[in-house]
């Protein structure tokens, strides 16, 4: 499971891109946006190719696409693609609207690899599953405080209990019992 291509380009000017394998993800990037170019509007989307899913998304002309096998599903690389986005613009700025192909590959394609490790291997990088997790923690941590609540209830009826069932005891075995003892 993993991302193994990452791309960010200005229209059809690549800015950056990175590759985890030796594939021809690159060529089939270019013509995800030669397609693009007709449409200026933001959007995500999805195309299929072979065993491996292209995800693309485009916000204010600046489009950021991404390899990813099957088993990712969408949600982890979308969450990578806004995140690269996020990363890109913060880094980049204006500069970005005028750069020539390949300006930022250099620095940027360094970012593209880490990222691309984080989000393919860290359990962390999906906020859904990591939220799901913490959720398990705190009901965990409900059923284990509500369980020894009850334990202890327990344990101080079971005491309550006992005094009342030795109070009510005839007072004459009280006064055995403590004859025997001071004997």
């Amino acid at each position: 499971m993993g991302i193994f291509y990452g791309l960010v380009a200005r229209g059809q000017v690549v800015l950056a891109e990175f590759s985890t394998t030796q594939t021809n993800a690159a060529t089939i990037g270019r013509q995800i946006l030669e397609k693009m170019n007709e449409s200026k509007n933001d959007s995500n989307f999805s195309f299929s190719h072979d065993r491996y899913i292209f995800h693309v998304k485009r916000t204010d002309g600046l489009t950021v696409l991404c390899m990813a096998d099957d088993a990712s599903g969408r949600r982890i690389p979308f969450a990578f693609l806004e995140d690269i986005h996020q990363k890109f613009v913060k880094t980049y700025g204006r500069a970005l609207h005028s750069a020539a192909a390949y300006a930022m590959n250099d620095e940027f394609s360094r970012v593209l690899s880490q990222q691309m490790d984080h989000f393919s291997d860290d359990p962390n990088a999906d906020r859904l599953n990591r939220l799901k997790g913490e959720m398990s923690q705190v009901k965990l941590f409900k059923y284990n405080y509500v369980y020894s609540s009850f334990i202890m209830f327990s344990f101080k009826y079971f005491q309550v209990s006992l005094i009342v069932e030795v109070s009510a005891l005839d007072s004459r075995l009280i006064d055995f019992i403590f004859i025997i003892l001071c004997v």
